[in-house]
C-alpha cells in the first residue's frame, strides 16, 4: 500500500530525452547540458540524483525529480520493509546483502524502504540524497 508522497524535488529540470519508461527510477545528471537529467546506465559509475515522480515522453520536457522526503519508486527485486536501498543500472532500487553491510563496490546508497515489494512493484521509499557506500 502506498502512501501519499511527501517529497522535496529539484527545480527547473530537464528530460534529455524520452524518460517515460523511467518513472519512479533512480536518474541521473545528463552530463553536457545544465539541468538535464538522462535515465540511470551503470550504477557502479554514476551518481543518482534522485527518483523521477513524472513520466516525460520527449527531450526538454520538465521532469520531476524527488531528492528526499517519502516517495514511490520501482522495486528492481525483493524487498523487504526497512531495506536500505540502492539502485541497479535501470535505476530500479534493489536492496542487497551489500548495500547493507557495507561491502559493495561504489554503489550509492538513496533510501529506505518503507514497505516490502518485488520486482517491478512499485512502493514507498524514505529518500534521501544519494551517498557513495562499501569500496572504492
Amino acid at each position: 500500500m502506498a502512501i501519499v508522497d511527501n517529497y522535496l524535488d529539484i527545480p527547473g529540470l530537464i528530460a534529455s530525452t524520452d524518460l517515460s519508461g523511467s518513472q519512479y527510477r533512480a536518474v541521473k545528471m545528463e552530463g553536457s547540458t545544465d539541468f538535464y537529467v538522462a535515465a540511470m546506465t551503470n550504477a557502479n559509475a554514476e551518481h543518482p540524483i534522485g527518483i523521477l515522480q513524472n513520466d516525460p515522453d520527449a527531450e526538454g520536457q520538465g521532469a520531476t525529480v524527488a531528492y528526499c522526503g517519502v516517495c514511490r519508486a520501482e522495486a528492481g527485486g525483493n524487498i523487504t520493509v526497512g531495506n536500505p536501498l540502492a539502485c541497479d543500472n535501470n535505476g530500479k532500487l534493489i536492496a542487497d546483502v551489500e548495500v547493507a553491510d557495507g561491502s559493495a563496490v561504489d554503489l550509492h546508497h538513496i533510501a529506505i524502504a518503507l514497505e516490502g515489494g518485488v520486482d517491478t512493484q512499485i512502493i514507498s521509499v524514505l529518500l534521501k540524497p544519494a551517498q557513495r557506500i562499501g569500496l572504492e
